[in-house]
């Protein structure tokens, strides 16, 4: 499983000649415990000071500690393998989450909120997240709401959740206008990244998460650009989660704008996953969002020559290509955009890899209608 993009978990990756010397992890402001079952605080700054810990083991005792009663949502293609595990360890209730991005909606949360109700889960039970990013993503907002807010546990089992969906206190629901329209800010209790549950996982859904470490290297550390060559590891999964908690505890809510730049790529892949209805994969629609949005970053005049085609030569390399779509239908779609200011679509662009314009902090700029429509030129002549 896993095929090329995996490389052995626990190597460390090699680094060309001009990366040497900058060691592996990017500077953060996390205290770093390497005892498997001790914590990295996350901070996230807020009104008030919230703490999420992330463990890099299963922390069975930490969950009991919390409550004695608890529910596992797990993903039902997991059900039977990953949930029945952890019931038979925690001695918790379980219920099956429907699997696919298509699932991941209000419906979806109210069925499982009535089965809540239905069972008498009270305030103090623990709820259990376990499946990737769609199931983090709503069960993360189910917990938000139910009884006005329960204590949370996310463990993702995806590359994907564990670099991104599960990390930094997002959660929500799609609606038919848009992705992840509905939603809270809703920090767990703890965060379980087990890196055994990666050796199982199809090549496709290693490639998904490969596109969110990608987007770390292009918008913030060069580094993981260049070592995400040598395949994923544990280094790597590491370094690009610290990556992306060294922005959310300086953004946290998004109102200075530094975590704008979390969403590069996201604006047009956002557009494409609710134009094929939510059955183009996240990966594949980030990917080729990060290519769109560099070639904007280009056409601007912001991303060098250089640098778009190292860019693009990556991304096609991994076999990514635009499909035909409808214009149209993907303007609307930008217009809904969590971004969208004054009527205008706005987008994070790059000024070199590894780097954001800062915009003056806001991190993201207003976009013309011509130039979109350019960008969109370029998309459709660059279609498999």
């Amino acid at each position: 499983m896993g095929g090329k993009f995996l490389a052995a978990i626990g190597q460390t990756a090699r680094l060309s000649p001009r990366m040497e010397g900058r060691g592996l992890n990017p500077s953060c402001p996390f205290k770093v415990y390497r005892h498997q079952v001790l914590p990295i605080d996350i901070l996230f700054l807020m009104k008030t000071l919230l703490s999420t810990k992330l463990y890099f083991s299963l922390n069975t005792e930490l969950c009991l500690d919390i409550s004695k009663t608890g529910v596992i949502l797990v993903d039902e293609s997991i059900a039977k393998t990953h949930g029945k595990a952890l019931q038979k360890t925690l001695g918790y209730e379980m219920i099956a989450v429907p699997s696919g991005e298509r699932s991941k909606t209000r419906e979806t949360k109210q069925r499982l909120e009535d089965e809540l109700l239905r069972r008498k889960i009270g305030k103090k039970t623990l709820l259990i997240a376990l499946g990737g990013g769609v199931t983090t993503d709503l069960v993360g907002f189910l917990s938000s709401t139910y009884l006005r807010g329960v204590p949370l546990i996310l463990i993702p089992t995806t590359l994907l959740g564990m670099v991104d969906a599960a990390i930094g206190g997002k959660t929500g629901v799609n609606t038919p206008f848009g992705k992840n329209l509905i939603g809270a800010l809703y920090p767990p209790v703890a965060v379980f990244i087990v890196f055994d549950f990666l050796k199982t996982l199809p090549e496709k859904e290693i490639k998904n998460g490969l596109s969110e470490i990608l987007k770390y290297g292009l918008t913030h550390d060069p580094m993981i650009w260049e070592i995400s060559l040598n395949g994923i590891n544990k280094g790597l999964i590491e370094t690009s989660i610290r990556c992306k908690l060294k922005i959310v505890s300086q953004d946290y809510d998004e109102r200075l704008g530094l975590r704008h730049t979390l969403n590069f790529g996201h604006t047009v892949g956002h557009a494409l996953e609710l134009l094929s209805n939510f059955k183009m994969s996240h990966g594949e629609a980030v990917a080729l969002g990060c290519m769109a949005e560099s070639f904007l970053s280009h056409l601007l005049g912001y991303l060098p020559t250089r640098d778009l085609d190292e860019i693009l030569e990556r991304y096609q390399r991994l076999g990514y290509g635009f499909k035909q779509f409808d214009r149209k239908a993907f303007f609307n779609a930008l217009m809904v955009d969590k971004k969208v200011k004054n009527g205008s679509p706005r987008f994070v662009l790059l000024e070199k890899i590894g780097k954001c314009v800062p915009f003056e902090g806001s991190y993201c700029k207003a976009v013309a209608m011509d130039d979109l429509e350019k960008m969109v030129e370029w998309m459709h002549a660059n279609q498999n």
